[in-house]
């Protein structure tokens, strides 16, 4: 459930990820570059999209790899690290995910989403502290800060049977004898 939101919406932050070669269209308040530390800064309602995919929040930041060239010597590369801050929401075809920060590393496709995390899926519903992602695996492990069975805010999901497997088979009359 969780795995595909992460993985499109960590794509559609950086064209590094994943299989897609369509735009990623960013819009935010504000962007700033720091060059001098590789460092890409979106404020202010900022949303990517790509494809059908959604991410919105507050802040994202893209952390990128500085190169060396015979022309720069402080060229930055491909994208790190993803960290999106404050009521992070993301979407895709038939998921949602939200919490209050989620960062995403490039090189092991590890997605972390912490802070009041509530995952959607159809009738389907997860919430905990902290969810980690592995996007390539679909590994995936929701924790929470409580402990024991009296603990108020453990992990909890909710999950529906599929609606046609749940439904008693419609009965044939008896044959007239």
């Amino acid at each position: 459930m969780t795995a595909l939101i992460l993985a499109s919406a960590a794509g559609a932050a950086s064209a590094q990820v994943g299989d897609s070669s369509a735009p990623i269209d960013v819009s935010a308040d504000q962007q700033e570059t720091i060059n001098s530390k590789c460092i890409t800064i979106f404020r202010g309602n900022v949303e990517i999209l790509q494809n059908r995919s959604r991410l919105r929040a507050r802040q994202v930041t893209v952390y990128s790899a500085r190169k060396s060239t015979a022309d720069n010597a402080n060229a930055c590369g491909n994208a790190q690290r993803m960290e999106a801050e404050g009521s992070v929401y993301l979407v895709s075809d038939q998921q949602q995910a939200r919490g209050d920060r989620a960062v995403y590393t490039f090189d092991n496709n590890i997605a972390v989403v912490t802070g009041d995390v509530v995952l959607v899926k159809g009738k389907d519903v997860a919430r905990g502290d902290k969810l980690t992602v592995n996007t390539k695996t679909n590994d995936a492990k929701l924790e929470s800060n409580s402990t024991g069975r009296a603990a108020p805010k453990r992990v909890r999901a909710v999950f529906y049977q599929d609606e046609n497997k749940s439904a008693p088979a419609a009965e044939t009359p008896a044959a007239p004898r």
